[in-house]
């Protein structure tokens, strides 16, 4: 491009590692898109006294401007940005070569390797951490011949690096290929079309069936989380048996939940367990996760009694409770409306038809923005950039979400926008105090359940399986701390984060 041609559209922070074979130095991606790091010697975008603190990098985040390019190729338009630095974050992450004899930084990665010799099974191949992960993961299976891989459940950070394993079958329930394939058709990946075509279905509570010749047996055990089809894994190797839970919790919908999950977990508890694997992001929290109909009596009452709109933003992949709180409101005569893609993909699951506008008083309107995502739909409505729809004085504004951590600052910036534009804001308990909203008149209700287990759960599970060892995940504080007072009361060994690759 021309100098009057560059369009600066995005900052990121992304995660570069090593360009290799795409021809830059240090590369990552954006929405799927590769990313080169800027080289150029006098560059007027960059920040080059930063740059100056590259001369020793070997690999991890860096703070970039994106340039959007286009190049013709045979068959079509290809995209790509350039990434001009704006600033070296001074808490790097490292991505290193497994040759160097460096433990890998997995934080944030749900990715596990279960391996008999040279073959391994790898599960849920995702992270939280969702640009610029391919190359950590890369070195991750670096030396291991993957055979099968299986996810969980269909939660983005369970396979957004899905594409990048060229080798193997895919194992999945219906509704995680139903999640994949339209996030690969929204966002052109056509590698992730490729993978997914080797995928085979799994019912979860039947067996994964390998090919004849892999040293693996699995069965699958179905698990309550906040998106249908979850499952629990037991691997059976040629020496170990392994519960690989990731995310799950012991109450789903009815009340009778609790005790159908015990009862599947006894049954699995009935041969001797080697290591138990499980997602510990609640251990700090007393007592049992609640049942998810608390979430939809407490929204119900505010739909019961707002004189105007209700606004409700949540995890778009929550589908049981935005379908209920829709039935809700359609009981209650009130129109219900969708906005932003990831709403409209769960409006396209459930079958629900859009309804016309969304000026009606009466309407419930579901919308994307409850982690302040850039482009989501509050976020736009919060700065004025191109919002779907405008905010109307009597609008009640419902997080029926909790604030993941790390996004504090960008959820206390988009409600200080928000907050004057309606009557109500509301978040779940706790919410205020971590997100820094006491002085915004902001009501705490309980407007959402979690996902994952609370302490109590995780007791129950430890005391059904009574495991040799257990790998919690994620190890951080008071998670851990709170996880480790569990198992010391077991006398049950806890292994490392790091230690992602089990020989079974």
């Amino acid at each position: 491009m021309k100098k009057t041609e560059i369009q600066i559209i995005e900052r990121a922070r992304l995660r570069f590692g090593p360009g290799g074979r795409e021809g830059y130095k240090w590369a990552s991606n954006y929405n799927d898109f590769l990313v080169g790091l800027c080289r150029q010697p006098f560059c007027e975008v960059c920040n080059l006294t930063e740059r100056e603190k590259l001369r020793d990098f070997r690999g991890g985040e860096l703070e970039v401007k994106l340039v959007p390019y286009r190049r013709p190729t045979f068959w079509r338009e290809e995209i790509f940005y350039l990434g001009h630095l704006i600033r070296v974050p001074k808490k790097k992450i490292r991505v290193v070569d497994v040759d160097e004899g460096i433990e890998f930084d997995m934080s944030g990665s749900n990715a596990f390797l279960y391996t008999v010799d040279s073959k391994a099974l790898l599960v849920d191949p995702g992270s939280m951490e969702f640009n610029g992960d391919e190359f950590l993961l890369e070195r991750f299976l670096k030396g291991w011949q993957v055979e099968a891989i299986i996810l969980t459940h269909g939660h983005f950070d369970h396979f957004n690096h899905l594409r990048e394993v060229r080798r193997g079958s895919f194992f999945m329930s219906n509704t995680a290929f139903q999640f994949a394939s339209r996030h690969a058709a929204l966002g052109g990946d056509t590698r992730l079309v490729r993978a997914l075509d080797r995928a085979k279905r799994v019912v979860p509570g039947e067996p994964v069936l390998l090919e004849k010749d892999l040293p693996f047996k699995i069965d699958t055990i179905p698990l309550p989380h906040s998106i249908p089809e979850t499952m629990g894994l037991v691997i059976q190797g040629r020496r170990k048996r392994v519960i690989h839970l990731a995310d799950f919790k012991l109450t789903g919908w009815e009340e009778e939940s609790k005790a159908k999950t015990i009862a599947l977990l006894q049954e699995a508890a009935k041969e001797p367990v080697d290591l138990l694997s499980l997602n510990i992001i609640n251990a700090h929290f007393e007592g049992f996760t609640p049942i998810e109909t608390v979430a939809i009596k407490t929204i119900t009452d505010i739909m019961a009694e707002a004189k105007g709109r209700v606004i409700i933003t949540s995890f778009s992949t929550n589908l049981e409770r935005i379908r209920r709180l829709a039935e809700a409101a359609k009981m209650l005569g009130r129109e219900v409306h969708f906005f932003g893609a990831g709403m409209k993909n769960a409006k396209e699951f459930l079958g629900f038809k859009q309804e016309k506008g969304a000026d009606s008083k009466k309407s419930v309107i579901f919308v994307t923005g409850c982690q302040a995502e850039e482009h989501s739909v509050l976020w736009r409505i919060a700065y004025e950039e191109k919002p779907p729809f405008s905010l109307y004085p009597t609008d009640a504004l419902i997080y029926s979400s909790r604030c993941i951590p790390g996004n504090e600052t960008y959820l206390r910036d988009q409600n200080t926008a928000l907050r004057p534009k309606v009557e109500i804001v509301v978040v779940n308990e706790g919410e205020v105090e971590q997100v820094g909203l006491q002085e915004m008149e902001t009501e705490e209700a309980p407007v959402h359940v979690s996902g994952h287990g609370y302490k109590e759960d995780l007791r129950l599970v430890l005391e059904i399986f009574q495991p040799k060892a257990v790998l919690p995940w994620p190890q951080i504080s008071p998670q851990i701390e709170a996880f480790q007072s569990l198992t010391d009361s077991f006398g049950i060994e806890v292994l490392t984060e790091k230690e992602r690759v089990i020989k079974v």
